[in-house]
Order: C-alpha cells, then sequence, then structure tokens
C-alpha cells in the first residue's frame, strides 16, 4: 500500500517519535550524566566510586557491540519482514527494559538492560525506520523527509529531555549539591514515563501504518516490493559507495559521540558550571539545537547540490571548534559559548547521514541491507568510546578530557578526506546516468 497525502507525514512524525524514544533511553548518560554516578554510587551502590565512570562506558560498551552486529540483522530482517512488525516488536522491549531500568536494579542487571536496548534499536527499530522514512519520499524528497523526521526527533528530545530535567532537578540541594534519595524517586518517575511513551508509539504504529508500505515513486510490482535475496548482501558489499558512506558517517558520528556524551560533563567538571545547569545546557544541545540544525541542513544540502560536500563542510568547521574548545577552557563563559557553536555544527549532520543512499548508488529495494550494513560500521563509536573515554577520565581526571577532543579533532581531518572521494564518486555516477 503506498501512503500518500497528509497521511505520509503523519506517518513519518509517529515513526520519528518511536526514534526519538529509542535514541533517548539508551543514551541518558549524554544529559545526566553527574546524576547517574549519584545514582550508581550512592543511590544504591552498585558499582565504586572510582569505577563509575568506567561502568556507564561498560554498559554503553554493551550496547555498541549489541548494536555493531544487529544492525546487520536488521538490515537483513527490514527487507524481508513489515517495517510495523518491526517497529511494533522493538518498542515494546524497549518499554519494558525502560521500566526495569527505573528500579535500578544491579549492576549486572543494567548491562543486560543496555544489551537489550540494543536489540530493540538495532535488530528491530532501526532499519525499519530508515526504510520507512526512505519509502515516504520521492529520490528528490530524501533531504527534506530525513531532515523533517532529525527535526521532529529532537523537537520530542527536547520535551522528554527537559521533563528529565525538571524531575532530576529536584534532587539538587545547598551547595549544588544532588540527594541520592530523590535522585533515585525521579529517575524511577523519568524512566516509567520513557516506558509508557514506547508502549504507546507501537499501539499508534499498529493502528495507523500498513503492513505492506510501498515506495513513493513505485509502481506495485517496483524494485522497492522484490523479495529479499541473499545476494543482495553481496550487492551491497561491493558497492564503493557502501564503504564510502559507512566511513563517512563514521568520522561524523565520532563528533556526536564527543560532544553529545562529554560537553556536558566537561561544563561542570572543567568549567564549574552546577549538575542541573549542565544537564539543562545538553537538552538545549543535544535537542533543541540539534532539531533546528538537523531541519535546516536538509536545505542547506539542497542548495549546496551534494550531501556528501555538505558533511566535508561541516566536518571542517566542527573540527576548528573542537579545538577552540581546548585553548578557551580557561575562559569559562567563552567556551560555553563555543561549545553551543559546536553543537550547532555537529548535531545538524545527522540529518543527512541517510539520505545520502541515493547519492552514491544505493537503490531502493537494498536500502534494508545497506543501511544495516553501513549502522554497523559507522556506529562503532557506539562500542569503544565511551569505555575509551571513560577510562581516559578515570585515569587522567580532567586532562582526559583534552584526549577526548585531540581524538575528534583527528576523527575530522579524516573525514573531510573521505568526503572529498565521496563527493567525487557520486559525481562519477551521476556522469554515468547521463549516457
Amino acid at each position: 500500500m503506498k501512503i500518500t497525502g497528509k497521511k505520509r507525514w503523519f506517518v513519518l512524525v509517529i515513526v520519528a517519535l518511536m526514534a526519538g524514544i529509542m535514541v533517548y533511553v539508551p543514551f541518558l548518560r549524554y544529559s545526566y550524566y553527574d546524576q547517574m554516578i549519584v545514582l550508581f554510587t550512592q543511590y544504591k551502590p552498585v558499582v565504586s566510586v572510582s569505577y563509575a565512570n568506567e561502568f556507564i562506558g561498560d554498559f554503553g560498551l554493551g550496547f555498541g557491540i549489541v548494536c555493531t552486529v544487529g544492525y546487520i540483522f536488521g538490515g537483513v530482517f527490514a527487507d524481508m519482514f513489515s517495517e510495523k512488525i518491526l517497529l511494533i516488536s522493538g518498542g515494546v522491549l524497549m518499554g519494558v527494559c525502560s521500566f526495569w531500568l527505573g528500579t535500578v536494579p544491579s549492576a549486572i542487571c543494567i548491562i543486560i538492560i543496555h544489551i537489550l536496548y540494543g536489540v530493540g534499536t538495532s535488530f528491530l527499530i532501526w532499519s525499519a525506520y530508515l526504510k520507512l522514512t526512505r519509502k515516504l519520499g520521492t529520490e528528490k524528497e530524501q533531504g527534506r523527509m530525513f531532515s523533517t523526521s532529525e527535526f521532529v526527533r529532537g523537537i520530542f528530545g527536547t520535551l522528554i529531555g527537559f521533563v528529565g530535567v525538571g524531575l532530576l532537578g529536584k534532587a539538587t540541594v545547598d551547595g549544588n549539591q544532588l540527594d541520592p534519595a530523590i535522585v533515585g524517586a525521579q529517575w524511577r518517575n523519568l524512566m516509567f514515563i520513557s516506558g509508557a511513551l514506547f508502549i504507546i508509539f507501537s499501539v499508534l504504529i499498529a493502528i495507523f501504518i500498513p503492513s505492506d508500505v510501498q515506495g513513493a515513486e513505485c509502481a506495485g510490482d517496483s524494485e522497492s516490493q522484490e523479495k529479499f535475496n541473499i545476494r543482495n548482501v553481496g550487492q551491497v558489499l561491493k558497492m564503493p559507495g557502501t564503504w564510502l558512506l559507512s566511513a563517512l558517517i563514521f568520522f561524523c558520528f565520532s563528533f556526536t559521540s564527543a560532544g553529545n556524551g562529554y560537553i556536558g560533563a566537561y561544563t561542570t567538571n572543567v568549567l564549574g558550571v552546577s549538575a542541573t545547569t549542565a544537564s539543562m545546557f545538553a537538552i538545549i544541545r543535544n535537542y533543541i539545537i540539534a532539531a533546528v540544525m538537523t531541519f535546516i541542513i536538509g536545505f542547506v544540502s539542497d542548495k549546496i547540490g551534494s550531501k556528501a560536500k555538505t558533511l566535508g563542510i561541516y566536518l571542517v568547521i566542527a573540527s576548528a571548534l573542537c579545538g577552540a574548545l581546548i585553548v578557551t577552557k580557561s575562559v569559562t563563559v567563552l567556551c560555553i559559548a563555543i561549545s553551543f557553536v559546536f553543537a550547532i555544527v555537529y548535531s545538524g549532520m545527522r540529518g543527512i547521514y541517510f539520505a545520502t543512499l541515493g547519492e552514491v548508488g544505493i537503490p531502493l529495494h537494498m536500502t534494508g541491507v545497506a543501511t544495516g550494513i553501513i549502522s554497523a560500521l559507522c556506529y562503532l563509536p557506539d562500542v569503544y568510546f565511551a569505555k575509551l573515554a571513560g577510562s581516559w577520565l578515570d585515569t587522567y581526571g580532567n586532562t582526559g578530557y583534552d584526549y577526548i577532543w585531540i581524538y575528534t579533532i583527528a576523527c575530522g581531518v579524516l573525514g573531510v578526506i573521505i568526503a572529498l572521494i565521496t563527493y567525487r564518486y557520486s559525481k562519477k555516477l551521476e556522469r554515468k546516468r547521463q549516457l
């Protein structure tokens, strides 16, 4: 069934909301890092204080490893099965896990929960969400479809993020200290709200999304409706565009991992901002700014004429701003201002990651397999970066943040090179199509 008219935008919003809560809950450390340290060491001493940073990296590592494997299988599932079934299954699984996490169980259980979050994210929701989003628009509409989806995710993330700040902010007592008992109680409330949202969106998807969605430009017997064939995996692996796009998004996502994950803690530990204020800043950066900039980048890339070229330009600017974070840390106000400009750039890149599929020659009917393989490679920072950064911070203290920014700058330099190669490859494909 082809979704047309206003309904396709309604469907886009529903699946974007599901994807929004999907990327919010496993990455709560991005917005509430200091509160989580108190939660796991004082409210319930599931780990020692000396191991707390690395523990957060450990369950991030568990989530990342499962996702790395799961993205590949999830891509295959997206081409084999109905997107509707995959989205509902993932939503229910992650909803149940959120209720469980709200009880603050043992350290092993917290790691298991994040492993199950990885299953819901990568095996079930992610590629199904990307494929359905691509189906809803024509090739000329891909930039606005994906950037609009990111915009919706960002707006929703802002709302739920500020709910979290409001709840956990109640734990702040005299001297900007956090009351462990209140942190635990409000954490439970936040996780129960998140679990309920997963279930609600699963119900909406069950009601409003058909089981056999066709591509916007496709007839019933079009290539987008071709049956999955295991040979598709081999074909996708042979495409240069698969590897170029994997590398390009990998380097772009490295900025997101560093920026979203550690600017908040950086403003607290290095710049001296309170935990509540840092969380509020994090919500503004990670959601409000991200929502606006991921929407704008779709139009920017259309104006530039190439999504790969656009990402390359953004990487140049992001690298320079990342370096500025290091040299301005002694000037608090200036460094905070730079962190917000930095967020404008690195968060915006997300808006066109997978809108680049057509540009590098990946056909619609291979979207699931392609996004699965690409995601498994490009999101590898989810596997190791939290663990690596956590070990730097535990070993070197605040100096560890310098290592984080230097690593990210190196990724930016390599990313610019890959962006240039990808842009030239896309132009080569365009010339072939015109012959």
